[in-house]
Parts: structure tokens; C-alpha cells; sequence
């Protein structure tokens, strides 16, 4: 777009130039020239025809001077249009004016002498005439009448022997008497005739003047100065020309380069498109993807991004804790050099990096100076990256690298699409943290629930318990009166008493499994190891051994759980298919390894596409109808007097909480089948951290407290209860990273509330929450100085305050404290 404006800016001054030089180079000296000298000719035919009319006046042949001064006027026009093509300053213009109004007055004097010469003639013609009368004096007629000859040949000839001639015989004539009468006449003769040889010479001297200084040398300088003008103007015309040749040659090319930049910018833009196409299309397969598939479709994803951007290899770099990375590399190539810990070198430099959006360019020196001399080390040629945000946090890094290629023109120019692939990513990857956020609140809040529930129950329950406790206070209180007399029947009513309590046992047994903290990811179980050892403890306590047959193998398969409770699944399921069973029925229990490549939905539940083991039991009993097939995992729902309803549901909640699904088919009088299916996990990947957290709560009541810490027990995290402030902050200052989070009870008076939470953070960074009362109120300002994290409203709910926990003691934001990380420890070697 730069290069294009550029362009436009240049080709708006190359036609400004064009046209600067066209106007100047057009020639109109040629032109001006032209007329120039047609007015001179016009002006030198005028001055001719005046001339020609001069000596036509001197000869007598033109009487009336209206020609002359027709020409006159004529020669004045030429002028004043010569004189206003070239201005009034034009030396040349100047002189040929001078010339012209000296000719005129020349004229002027012309025409004064010649009208009086003329009129002397005439009147000496006449008085000629009447001087040859016949009774004149013979010698006065012939000396008149050769007198009149002379005078008339002084048209064509005024010589000065011709005029001392005439002179002469004007002196001879007056000098003789004359007859009375005629005296006048004759003195009127010679008075003409001397006044005619007076004015003759200064009218001819002025006819031959006329031809003699003529105007024609001013107007021939008049030409010359103007053919140097355009001589001058014309070479200068051509330099213009040239000029002109060379701009538009210049525009040419500057067309041609605009056509080339407008075809690149096409390919771009053809390009671009392609690209968002592509783009849409990574997009739709997110959009398209449940929120637990989002990571098995992320290389699918970077698949379609690298084809369409014709890239050598992608991958991602997660920055969130979980250290995860996902590579695409295309057909053909190997994995990059140093996969992964050379790429997980560079991130420090792109993280300091000014903008989201990296580019570098090797052999170019395009980027910053560190990427560029590691990236040229692994001989990679470009990369472009961007940064995948959180909020405002980075969570990761997407990167494209090429090895055998550069970076190609379109991605230059369409650099927003990186950030709209960036963007995609993103967001996947924060609808897949989300969606595993609120699984793993929903987990919480469903053992809260149940805890609920359990504490609902729980008179139900203490009164069953309470009933087996009185039948075996019964059978005690008999076997202790017959035992002396009778030690049959005591033995008899011993045996009772143990199946009572055992009763009592199974009772409480499976209320701490259903009321158990819900974190079963905090290991792992060999399913065929678990499931051996299951078969074998129930055939131990049956009688026909071989009514429970196990077949198939789960091909060393690892699933998440413990293998405590994934042995109590099965275990629940075996029992209520002997349960269900007449006696001597066989049970079959079968597994199997089995791989899906697509999501399947099953009756109570759907798997995701992957490898999975599946734990079948099958029984020939009795059989279910729909409306308790419907029913078979609700809490405290039980067909059986005697049962409790909580095998089946905490099962259930096991498996959901390991991402597997249940699917049973039964019919009455047939039997039923139960089939458990679970994702194995993958023997690479790393075992996820510990759930929950280590809490300090520091409370004023020691009733109060353990209160709390039941509630936080229950919610899957380990609290440490203090009604001392001094203690609790001893224990701070001598393990500062024991405690993931406090909380403290608001007092407003005394050690308690906001001095300890005060004096605590001094000590330690950990998050603190503030307790508070329902009446209680503590301005903003106060809760940001300390700082106070959040504030709890009393009584504590049970969603409330695990969405607050959670939010503060997410699996990002905290670490294993060191309490847990020794626990551990000193489990592993045990």
C-alpha cells in the first residue's frame, strides 16, 4: 500500500510536469513570427502605396491627398499591433515608431509645400493664359508662353540649370516695361514664379527624402530580433520536447510499475483470500469440536494453517503450567532441530518482544537480533509467530517455520490474519480451560451435593445402624447368657453377631465412598491388576468359585483413578449380579481393549474418540424394566430392602469423573449387562498435580473453626485451623510456603480480621480471604491496602465458597506446597 501511494504521488507530479512542459514546449513563436511579419509586410506595402502616392501628388497627377493619408492611417495600425504583441519597452518597436513619425512628419511637410507649388502652378497657368491674348505685346506673349513651358517641365525635371533658367527670364520679365493694364498681371507672374522656385526645391528635397529614409531598416531589425527570439524560443521549445519525451517515457514507466504493484496486490489479495478461507475453515473445526476434543483436533488445526500457508513446520507452545506442545510438520519433513527444547529457548525472546506478532527473516536480518542469530544457528529461514493470550496474560506461543523457503509476499501484507489464526487458537484453548474449569467445579460441587445429601439422610442411615447395633446387643446379651450352659448356641448367636456388624460395616463403608473427596485423578490403576485381585476376594467369600468367570485382558492399560475405588466399581457391580442371580448362575466378567474413531453415545454417557478399556458384567438373574433402568443411578434408590442406594451412584460418579460412561442393557427374566467404559491414559503423559490446597484459617472459636475445616474437607482441600493469631503467624514465619491461601475471621476489635491479615502479608504472598458476618461491612479501600483478595459472606454456601477457593487456587496460579510435596514423598516410599 506504501509502494502504491507512492506511485499515485509521483504519477500526480509527472502529469503536473507533462503538462508544464507541453504548454511550454508548444512553439507559438512560430505563430507570433508569423503575424509579426505579415503586419510588417502590411506595414511596408502601406508605406510603399503611401510613397507611390507622394510622387503621383508631386507630379500632379493626384490631387487629393485622402490616399496618403488612408496609408498613413494604415501604417499607424500595423504599428499599434506590433507594438501591442511585443510592449511598449521593445527597443526595435521604439525605433521603427521613431522611423514612421519621422516619415510622417515628412509628410506633413510634403503635402504643405507640395499644395502650395501646385497651386503656383496653376495660378501661373492661368495668368499665362491670359497674358496670350492677341493684342498683347508679340515679344511679352512669347517671352510669357516660353515661361509657362519652363514652368510645366519643372513637374518632370526641377534641375537647378532648369530653375536658373526660369529664374532668369522671371528677372528679364520684370525688368521690362509693360503695357499699362497688364502690370499687375505681369508682377503676379513673377511673384508665383519666384515664389514656385522657392518651394520646388524644398518639395522635391522632401519627395526624395521619402524613398531615401524609409521605415524599412527599422523593420528589417524589427524581423531579425524577432526571427532571433524564435530561434531562441524554438531551441529552448525543444529542450521542452525532449523534456516531454523523457517524462512521458518516465510515466510509461511509472504505469508499468503501478500495473505490476496493482498485479502483485491482486496475487495478494487472491492470496489473502485463500488464506481466510483457510482460516474459516481451522476455525469451523474448533467450532465444530466438543471442548474435550479440542486438543486432539489442535494438529488438525495447525495441519490446515500450515497447508494453506505452505509453511515447513507449526507448533504451539503452551505457557500456562502445563508445559504442553503440539508440532505439524509437513509431508516429508523432519521433526525442526532441537524439537522441543531449542524452540522453548526462544521463548524468553518472544515473550520480550514489543508486539504480538513476530517476523523474522534470517538472510534479511529482519527481527531482533537473538531470534535471528538462533534461528540462522538451526537453519530455520523465516518464522513468524504470535502470542496466544489469556486475558492479559500469555498462555502460549503459535509459530510457523520455514527451512526451504521465505516468507512469501502475501504474508507481509496480511499480517491481521496471523492474528485472527492466533486469535482461533486462543480461543479453542480458553474453551477448553474453561470447559475443564467447570468440570472440575461441577466435581466439587457434586460432592458437596452429596455430602448434602449424606448429612440429609444421615437420621435414615443412624437409625438402620441403630437397628443392626440393637440385633447385635441381642444376639451379645444371649450368646453371654447361654455361653456357660449352652456354647452351641452362643457360637450360633457369635456368628450373627459378626453378620450384623459386618452389615454395619457395608452400611457406613458405602457412605464414606459416596461422601469421598471426588479428586480421582490424583492417580492411577492397572485395570487388569485391579480387577484380578477384585474376582479374586469375591470368590473367596463365595461358595462356588467358578460362578464368576474372567475373561479377556485389558492389555496393560492405565486409567486415571484410584484403584481403591475403581476396585469398589467393580466390586459393587459382581455383588449385584450374584445379588440379582439365582444360585449357581455364572457371572461373566470380561475385559477388553478397544480403540473409537469416532464419538459414540452410549446409554448413560458418550466417549470421546481415543483408546478405551471396557469392564463387562453380565449376569442371567432377574432383570430390569425401563422405569428402573431409568433409576438405577440415583442416590439412595434401591430395589433390595436391605440395600442403601449408593453402590451403583458412587460407581457412577467414578466413572464420570475418569471421562467414561456406563452402558447397560436389561430385560426381565433375561438378565442384565453392565458395561463400564474408561480412557486409558496415555503411558507418556505426565501425571496431572495434586488437587485442592493447603488452607489457614484462623477463627476466634475453636467449635468454629473445626466447623470450617470440615466444610473445606469437604470441598477436596486441606485446611489448618488456628484460634491463635500468634501461633498461626509463628507457623507462617516458620514455613512461609506451607499455606496456598488464608482465612480470616473479621473481628473488629482485637488481633483478629484486618491486623492479622495485615501482619500476615508482611510475611508471606499468599492470597487472604476475609470472613465476614452478614452485617459486616469493610470499605474497598481498606480491603486493597492489606490486600484482601476477596471477601467470604457468612454462613458459608457451599458453591460460594468453592468457586472462591477455585478462583484463587487454580491449578495455574498456585504450586504444591511443601507440606503436600513431604506427604507425598513419604508415600512413594511406602
Amino acid at each position: 500500500m506504501r509502494l502504491t501511494a507512492q506511485a499515485a504521488v509521483l504519477g500526480v507530479l509527472l502529469a503536473g510536469l507533462l503538462t508544464w512542459l507541453m504548454i511550454n514546449g508548444k512553439g507559438e513563436m512560430d505563430a507570433a513570427y508569423v503575424q509579426t511579419q505579415r503586419t510588417i509586410d502590411a506595414l511596408a506595402l502601406a508605406e510603399s502605396r503611401m510613397q507611390h502616392d507622394v510622387l503621383r501628388a508631386r507630379t500632379g497627377l493626384l490631387r487629393n491627398y485622402d490616399p496618403i493619408v488612408t496609408h498613413l492611417r494604415e501604417m499607424q495600425a500595423a504599428l499599434a499591433a506590433i507594438r501591442a504583441a511585443s510592449g511598449p519597452d521593445d527597443r526595435e518597436v521604439r525605433a521603427l515608431a521613431e522611423a514612421m513619425n519621422r516619415e510622417a512628419q515628412m509628410v506633413e511637410r510634403f503635402k504643405t509645400g507640395n499644395a502650395l507649388v501646385q497651386n503656383s502652378i496653376a495660378y501661373f497657368d492661368s495668368l499665362s493664359d491670359r497674358l496670350s491674348e492677341p493684342d498683347i505685346d508679340p515679344w511679352l506673349a512669347r517671352a510669357v508662353a516660353a515661361l509657362q513651358i519652363r514652368v510645366s517641365e519643372l513637374a518632370r525635371e526641377s534641375s537647378p540649370r532648369r530653375l536658373d533658367d526660369i529664374r532668369a527670364r522671371l528677372d528679364a520679365l520684370a525688368a521690362v516695361s509693360h503695357p499699362a493694364g497688364r502690370g499687375a498681371d505681369i508682377a503676379a507672374i513673377v511673384l508665383h514664379g519666384r515664389q514656385l522656385l522657392e518651394l520646388l526645391p524644398q518639395v522635391d528635397t522632401v519627395t526624395r527624402s521619402l524613398p531615401a529614409s524609409p521605415s524599412e531598416p527599422a523593420r528589417q531589425a524589427l524581423l531579425e530580433a524577432r526571427r532571433a527570439l524564435k530561434d531562441q524560443r524554438q531551441v529552448r521549445a525543444d529542450g521542452f520536447r525532449l523534456a516531454l519525451y523523457a517524462a512521458a517515457l518516465a510515466l510509461v514507466a511509472l504505469v508499468v510499475r503501478v500495473g505490476l504493484l496493482m498485479r502483485a496486490g491482486t496475487m495478494i489479495l487472491r492470496r489473502t483470500i485463500v488464506f481466510q478461507a483457510v482460516v474459516a475453515q481451522a476455525n469451523n473445526l474448533f467450532l465444530a469440536s466438543q471442548p474435550d476434543q479440542i486438543e486432539a483436533h489442535i494438529v488438525d488445526a495447525m495441519a490446515i494453517v500450515g497447508e494453506g500457508a505452505n509453511t515447513d513446520h507449526c507448533y504451539v507452545l503452551m505457557l500456562d503450567g502445563t508445559n504442553a506442545t503440539h508440532l505439524w510438520n509437513r509431508p516429508g519433513h523432519p521433526a525442526p532441530r532441537g524439537w522441543p527444547d531449542a524452540q522453548r529457548a526462544l521463548v524468553p525472546d518472544l515473550i520480550a518482544a514489543p508486539d504480538d506478532h513476530i517476523f523474522v527473516e534470517t538472510a534479511e536480518r529482519i527481527g531482533p537480533p537473538a531470534l535471528i542469530q538462533a534461528l540462522a544457528q538451526r537453519g530455520v529461514t523465516t518464522l513468524t509467530c504470535a502470542r496466544l493470550r489469556r486475558g492479559e496474560r500469555i498462555v502460549g506461543v503459535l509459530c510457523f517455520e520455514r527451512t526451504r523457503s521465505t516468507l512469501p509476499p502475501w504474508m507481509r501484507h496480511s499480517r491481521g490474519l496471523l492474528q485472527v489464526v492466533a486469535d482461533s487458537f486462543g480461543a479453542a484453548l480458553e474453551r477448553q480451560h474453561v470447559w475443564a474449569e467447570r468440570r472440575e467445579i461441577e466435581t466439587t460441587l457434586r460432592r458437596a451435593q452429596r455430602l448434602e445429601a449424606i448429612g440429609i439422610f444421615a437420621s435414615g442411615v443412624a437409625h438402620n445402624i441403630n437397628n443392626v447395633l440393637n440385633v447385635m446387643l441381642g444376639h451379645a446379651e444371649i450368646a453371654a447368657d447361654a455361653l456357660p450352659a449352652d456354647p452351641h448356641r452362643a457360637a450360633k448367636q457369635i456368628d450373627l453377631l459378626v453378620q450384623a456388624g459386618g452389615r454395619a460395616h457395608e452400611i457406613a463403608g458405602q457412605i464414606l465412598d459416596y461422601g469421598r473427596r471426588g479428586g480421582a485423578t490424583q492417580s492411577t490403576s492397572d485395570v487388569d491388576a485391579v480387577v484380578a485381585e477384585t474376582v479374586a476376594q469375591i470368590r473367596t467369600s463365595t461358595a462356588d468359585r467358578a460362578a464368576i468367570r474372567l475373561t479377556g485382558a485389558a492389555q496393560g492399560a492405565v486409567v486415571d483413578g484410584e484403584p481403591a475405588q475403581l476396585q469398589q466399581v467393580v466390586h459393587n457391580l459382581i455383588r449385584n449380579a450374584i445379588q440379582a442371580s439365582d444360585p449357581g448362575k455364572a457371572i461373566d466378567v470380561q475385559l477388553e481393549r478397544v480403540r473409537l474413531a469416532e464419538r459414540r453415545t452410549l446409554s448413560h454417557g458418550e466417549l470421546c474418540p481415543g483408546d478405551h478399556v471396557r469392564i463387562r458384567v453380565v449376569d442371567a438373574g432377574r432383570g430390569m424394566d425401563e422405569a428402573t433402568l431409568a433409576r438405577i443411578f440415583e442416590p439412595f434408590f434401591t430395589t433390595r430392602p436391605a440395600g442403601t442406594g449408593l453402590g451403583l451412584a458412587t460407581a457412577f460418579e467414578f466413572v464420570q469423573e475418569q471421562d467414561g460412561a456406563f452402558h447397560v442393557r436389561s430385560e426381565p427374566g433375561v438378565g442384565s449387562a453392565f458395561e463400564v467404559w474408561l480412557p486409558v491414559r496415555p503411558q507418556t503423559e505426565p501425571g496431572d498435580s495434586a488437587a485442592g490446597g493447603t488452607v489457614m484459617i484462623v477463627g476466634g472459636a475453636r467449635s468454629a473453626v473445626q466447623e470450617d475445616e470440615e466444610t473445606l474437607a469437604a470441598l477436596g482441600y486441606e485446611p489448618i485451623g488456628y484460634t491463635d493469631p500468634e501461633a498461626a503467624l509463628t507457623a507462617l514465619r516458620a514455613e512461609p510456603g506451607r499455606f496456598d491461601l488464608l482465612i480470616v475471621e473479621n473481628r473488629p476489635s482485637g488481633p483478629l480480621g484486618l491486623a492479622f491479615a495485615r501482619r500476615a502479608a508482611r510475611i508471606v504472598d499468599r492470597p487472604i480471604v476475609l470472613s465476614l458476618s452478614a452485617a459486616d461491612t469493610v470499605r474497598p479501600e481498606v480491603l486493597s491496602a492489606i490486600p484482601i483478595v476477596d471477601v467470604a459472606r457468612r454462613p458459608w454456601r457451599s458453591t460460594a465458597l468453592a468457586l472462591t477457593l477455585r478462583r484463587h487456587l487454580g491449578s495455574e496460579t498456585r504450586g504444591t506446597s511443601p507440606r503436600r510435596k513431604a506427604v507425598e514423598n513419604r508415600a512413594a516410599s511406602h
